[in-house]
């Protein structure tokens, strides 16, 4: 999947320099001179790939509010705030705000092709983390609402009939369901099931 560095600030001069600096070393820039401009355009924010350099300061509402609003709305891309008006406050706030990091102007030209190629390299991992994720969801997904609570006990470490006393059933019942769950999931031990799909099956809940 193609990535793009989506650049948001309202200064025509700072969205051709930084894309046109960035084009140097083959990153893809694609420019917005407001967060309005940039939501009609951008379309599903949760499918964006790549990174983010937005403004702080900008008409309307500032970057950390966007950032903060956007996060909520399943914006996945690593953010790099950028200012004219760096201090310390400003770069807590965007930190707490979920900013990849914080880039004061005029920004030197080596720093920014760190920053951002670290935050292309963080997307990218989690974009292949996400795909290898994905049919182990799908998986997951077949079970019953039963198999499911029983799942998570397996994953804890409860044995067969620790599980039938909790769950009021017979063991047999339990063993039953047990291999429903490897079948569906397509493992044939516990070790194996807990190593693939222990952290899936907590983040899903």
């Amino acid at each position: 999947m193609e990535q793009y560095i989506w650049l948001i600030d309202d200064d025509a001069a700072i969205r051709e320099s930084l894309s046109l600096l960035l084009s140097t070393v083959g990153w893809q820039t694609r420019t917005f001179n407001s967060a309005q401009s940039f939501q009609q355009q951008a379309g599903n924010l949760a499918a964006l790939t790549g990174c983010m350099l937005l403004d702080i300061r900008m008409p309307g509402k500032t970057g950390l509010t966007l950032l903060d609003e956007w996060n909520q709305q399943g914006l996945n891309l690593p953010v790099i705030i950028m200012t004219g008006h760096g201090n310390i406050d400003l770069c807590r706030r965007a930190f707490r705000n979920g900013a990849f990091e914080f880039l004061t102007k005029p920004i030197d030209a080596d720093l920014l092709f760190e920053v951002v190629g670290e935050a292309m390299a963080q997307q990218k991992t989690r974009l292949e983390a996400q795909q290898r994720r994905l049919p182990l969801q799908e998986k997951l997904a077949t079970l019953t609402v039963r198999e499911n609570e029983m799942l998570e006990q397996l994953i804890q470490g409860y044995s067969s009939k620790e599980i039938a006393r909790v769950c009021s059933l017979s063991p047999r019942t339990v063993e039953a369901h047990r291999a429903n769950i490897f079948s569906k999931l397509e493992v044939n031990s516990l070790p194996k099931l807990i190593k693939i799909y222990g952290d899936i099956a907590a983040g899903s809940k």
